[in-house]
């Protein structure tokens, strides 16, 4: 009798132990938002939440990396914008220039505004970016990966912007060609300055399609960082939501087991409370 009634009590004791196991692990599940908490609760489940994780880890470097590419590539859409303002303000002088009529006063100050434009342009190749390096760097342009395997450069070459003007005598610097200009405008010789200011013209001309197209391949440099932001962005969101479907807590499922597993511990403690209340004595007598 004494062994029954010990065996009784010891799978009671235990029963009521696994429900406060369970009821502490319903607890954590709750207050981690988390059903995985370790990999042996679910293998297959936490193998993939673990290759979410590198995965998002991942995506957190190239993210890093793209947003720098972005950064870039708007800084210099914004210096091509100076440019193409700039050239084209020589442009503007050029054609007014070109009037035979202007006195030597007037196109005296027309050449000082080209030399100013000239010198802006200058100044323009040696932009820096928010790190403190050249903008448009020289020979090469900085390859910056963002996916695996994968780089884009996010601005042109110094060269590719400045100095590659297409014109009839050959490719030239664009601040050269408005230097010229200005000395086309001022030269003393009236039979070699009309000429010298056609040839001028045809230059800067040719500079601001240069500018124009330029500009243009940088915004496709810009849409084409912004749509690989945008796919990453989606990627990440399919991610976190697989992750959460995986290892995620049903909050309402857990909480109602939780409130159950309580209430049967409670009862089971309350009833062996009251039916042991004396079994003890009588055993230990």
């Amino acid at each position: 009798m004494i062994s029954g009634t010990r065996y009784q009590l010891t799978l009671e004791i235990n029963r009521q132990a696994t429900l406060a196991r369970d009821i502490a692990r319903a607890q954590s599940e709750i207050s981690t938002t988390k059903r995985i908490l370790a990999p042996s609760d679910d293998p297959v489940a936490a193998a993939r939440v673990s290759d979410i994780a590198r995965t998002q880890a991942d995506s957190t470097a190239w993210k890093r990396n793209l947003d720098l590419a972005a950064s870039l590539s708007a800084r210099a859409d914004t210096t091509l914008k100076a440019i193409e303002t700039a050239i084209g303000r020589a442009a503007e002088l050029m054609v007014t220039a070109a009037n035979g009529t202007m006195s030597d006063e007037n196109r005296a100050t027309v050449a000082q505004e080209l030399r100013s434009i000239a010198q802006e342009l200058e100044s323009l190749k040696d932009v820096k970016d928010s790190r403190g390096n050249a903008l448009f760097m020289s020979g090469t342009t900085l390859q910056i990966p963002v996916a695996p395997g994968f780089s884009v450069a996010a601005v042109a070459t110094r060269e590719d912007v400045f100095e590659t003007v297409a014109t009839s005598s050959g490719p030239q610097d664009i601040a050269a060609i408005v230097q010229a200009a200005a000395d086309a405008i001022v030269e003393p010789d009236p039979a070699v300055r009309g000429p010298a200011i056609q040839q001028a013209l045809d230059d800067v001309n040719a500079a601001v399609s240069h500018a124009a197209t330029v500009r243009g391949e940088q915004g496709a440099r810009g849409n084409r960082i912004d749509a690989m932001l945008e796919r990453l962005a989606d990627t990440d969101i399919q991610l976190e939501e697989e992750r959460g479907l995986l290892e995620g807590t049903d909050i309402p499922a857990t909480v109602a087991r939780l409130s159950a597993k309580q209430l049967s511990l409670d009862a089971a403690q309350a009833v062996f409370a009251r039916i042991n209340q004396n079994t003890l004595f009588d055993i230990l007598r």
